[in-house]
């Protein structure tokens, strides 16, 4: 444990970030209290202050701080406690180990964002690029056009001059979005005077939605899914060997067997 102490302690003055596997009993203390009974869990430590405890199933964490919350380490009779502390709100997570399985230390290098691929604007994109996929003739004229009840997708006109509304989804059509394209069409026949036509686009479309669709004199066009492109955009640097491992008891484990 002492070593564990000193690997924790110093990655926490270096801003890593740390992963403890192992047998611990939780505390919370804040705005309500809660504890949670010894059990085998997964604790991360983000060099942001945040905190987080996973059991073995579910993807949210059962406790959790965070960010800009501080984190301290320290070893007693019990065992080796890490305390997370915040300040506004005052709450507290103390963490109280008594077997470690593993503790690691990650220098990790990531300074990018999460960027959407195959969403409703890339739908729209690829109407843009052909306007085909609609139908024959059609002509795109404006794209999240704003209405009093939201954005329209694209607005544009067909082979005969009549104004159209175009309401894209990327996977599948709903009712909700059939009657938001009513919506636009009553605001913009209103409007303008005329009589608009209505298309939902989607590579699917519920029983329900396509009955509605039709009971509302719209239309339903069926369209492929937008094309991800996330992996070709992807390199990697393989010169960049920056990370920092550190495996506590596995290692100490063949050293003592040697």
């Amino acid at each position: 444990m002492e070593s564990a102490k000193e690997l924790i302690s110093s990655s926490l003055r270096e801003k890593q970030t740390i992963t403890l596997v192992g047998s611990c009993v939780v505390n919370y203390k804040g705005r309500a209290g809660s504890v949670l009974p010894e059990g085998e869990r997964i604790v991360i430590l983000k060099p942001d202050g945040t905190l987080l405890v996973h059991q073995k199933e579910k993807r949210k964490p059962v406790n959790w701080n965070p960010p800009g919350c501080e984190a301290r380490v320290k070893l007693g009779s019990e065992g080796l406690q890490v305390i997370s502390r915040r300040s506004k709100p005052k709450e507290s997570i103390l963490i109280l180990f008594n077997e470690l399985k593993l503790a690691s230390s990650f220098e990790l290098i990531d300074e990018e964002e999460l960027q959407l691929v195959g969403s409703e604007s890339d739908l729209v994109d690829m109407v843009m690029a052909d306007p085909n996929l609609i139908e024959e003739g059609f002509k795109p004229m404006e794209r999240e056009k704003t209405t009093r009840y939201g954005v329209i997708d694209l607005y544009g006109v067909d082979a005969e001059g009549n104004g159209v509304v175009v309401e894209l989804k990327r996977s599948k059509i709903s009712p909700p979005a059939v009657y938001q394209l009513g919506r636009y069409i009553e605001e913009l026949e209103k409007k303008l005077d005329k009589k608009i036509r209505g298309i939902v686009a989607a590579p699917q479309i519920t029983s329900s939605a396509l009955e509605l669709v039709r009971k509302q004199g719209l239309e339903y066009v069926e369209m492929e899914e937008p094309p991800s492109h996330a992996f070709e955009k992807i390199s990697f640097d393989k010169s960049q060997k920056k990370i920092k491992e550190f495996q506590l008891k596995s290692n100490e484990d063949s050293e003592e067997k040697q």
